[in-house]
């Protein structure tokens, strides 16, 4: 799925999260200031957040950018997404840019969530245990402990309470400065 996010009209801020000096939407804003504006900060999950590769930013009906999702940051209750534009020549862009809202469905709320068919292709990697399997979060469901289990047989003699000592020591040693 896609994170959608509908500016409001062109305002002046002070004080932004983000360092912006306007939030909303202009005619004649660039791919890259409706990215800057659009791309935070809002009311939403940040997990789910975290979940969604793509956003794509609309401004009076039509998608004005469309954003790879790298991660996001929290500012109190609201999030803002961190990421880029996308080129000309990215299919899920060429697809969407200038292209009405996806998520026309009368509600109010500026943050919504859709499939766009292009972005199918980009929403799955291979789980981070090794395994090989598709999926389109870090790891499939259990496979984190899978992942965590054979590291502790294979660095510390199978024994969970060598490890816990070992992550304790480390951030203990990197919180002091050393290590």
């Amino acid at each position: 799925m896609a994170i959608r996010l509908k500016l409001g009209n062109y305002e002046t801020v002070q004080d932004d999260p983000l360092g912006r000096s306007f939030i909303g939407y202009f005619p004649r804003m660039t791919e890259a200031e409706a990215w800057k504006t659009g791309r935070g900060v809002w009311r939403m999950n940040a997990d789910k957040a975290t979940r969604q590769r793509f956003a794509v930013i609309v401004g009076e009906g039509l998608i004005r950018a469309v954003g790879e999702i790298t991660g996001v940051a929290v500012h109190g209750d609201r999030v803002a997404l961190e990421g880029a534009v996308l080129t000309d020549g990215h299919p899920v862009r060429d697809a969407w840019l200038n292209q009405p809202d996806p998520v026309a469905n009368g509600s109010q709320n500026p943050v919504g969530y859709c499939e766009l068919p292009e972005e199918k292709p980009f929403i799955y990697r291979p789980c981070a245990c090794g395994c090989g399997d598709p999926t389109d979060r870090d790891f499939l469901p259990g496979h984190d402990v899978r992942a965590i289990q054979a590291r502790v047989r294979e660095h510390f003699d199978g024994s969970p309470l060598k490890f816990i000592q070992w992550v304790d020591g480390t951030l203990a040693g990197s919180a002091t400065g050393a290590g």
